[in-house]
């Protein structure tokens, strides 16, 4: 008999069982996913967006509203730090409309002003009331006290009050002007 230089090192060598008669050797349970479970997944996920489209319409709403009742509160902010800082040896202030609010400069509200800078609110938000002292402002068209002045070097407005901006679901927020030139958004 003749051995292999593997047998003689005394290593063996093994081969792969045979195959059973009717079973055949494969590689597996097939790996992937079938056209029914892929459809069924994409049906779950849409039935979850359809869901949730309510709740997130709401979320994006309201930072709508948190949105243009902060940015108001920055151009009052700016009308008051405008004065403080002496820009231009000029007066500045913030006029409100219903669907808009207008930083300006100068002693009082022009319309046709160049150096307006208008803020357009979206179609959901508006302001509904402006409280100020000093008299009575006539909403949506923005007549009457609308404007919040800073005259003086030292910040302080000459009305005070609140403008109330409403959003979808009648949410609202309160941008309040303090007689000392505090400036608030709740």
């Amino acid at each position: 008999m003749r051995r292999s230089a593997a047998g003689a090192a005394g290593l063996t060598m093994r081969t792969a069982p045979r195959a059973r008669p009717g079973r055949q050797r494969g590689p597996g349970p097939r790996a992937g996913m079938t056209v029914l479970e892929l459809l069924l997944t994409v049906a779950i996920m849409i039935v979850v967006a359809v869901m949730m489209a309510p709740f997130m319409s709401d979320a994006v709403d309201r930072r709508a509203l948190d949105r243009y009742s902060a940015e108001a509160s920055d151009a009052l902010r700016e009308a008051q730090f405008s004065v403080l800082s002496g820009r231009y040896n000029q007066k500045f202030g913030v006029h409100f409309q219903g669907t808009s609010f207008v930083f300006f400069q100068g002693a009082a509200y022009s319309a046709g002003d160049a150096n307006n800078v208008t803020h357009a609110l979206p179609g959901d938000v508006t302001i509904t009331s402006v409280s100020l002292s000093g008299g009575a402002c006539t909403l949506p068209a923005g007549t009457g006290n609308c404007d919040v002045h800073f005259p003086s070097g030292r910040g302080i407005p000459t009305e005070s009050g609140a403008i109330v901006f409403t959003g979808p679901y009648s949410a609202s927020k309160t941008v309040t002007v303090g007689a000392a030139g505090l400036i608030d958004v709740n």
